[in-house]
């Protein structure tokens, strides 16, 4: 595609793009669907913040996991380090 026909082509579409918004914009019918649109996004933020949610719980909880496994193996090794010096 030549350089003329792409620029050509993105007027076109820049063109249409703003008829489609300004009819959204100023028509009762565009009214209801920015709404559907504003719920449509409202609920896909709240599912997304549950989602980001759970994830850092679950980070917490394997944290927490991950420093527990590590305190055990320490004790371990100082209870197996020190029954070795008592001997």
């Amino acid at each position: 595609m030549k350089t003329q026909t792409k620029i050509i082509a993105g007027v076109l579409a820049g063109a249409a793009l703003v008829a489609a918004v300004g009819v959204l914009m100023n028509s009762e019918k565009g009214a209801e669907i920015k709404e559907e649109i504003s719920d449509y996004f409202a609920d896909l933020i709240n599912s997304i913040k549950s989602k980001v949610q759970a994830t850092a719980d679950n980070m917490v909880g394997l944290k927490d996991d991950a420093v527990n496994v590590a305190r055990n193996g320490a004790k371990r090794k100082v209870d197996a380090a020190a029954d070795a010096a008592i001997s």
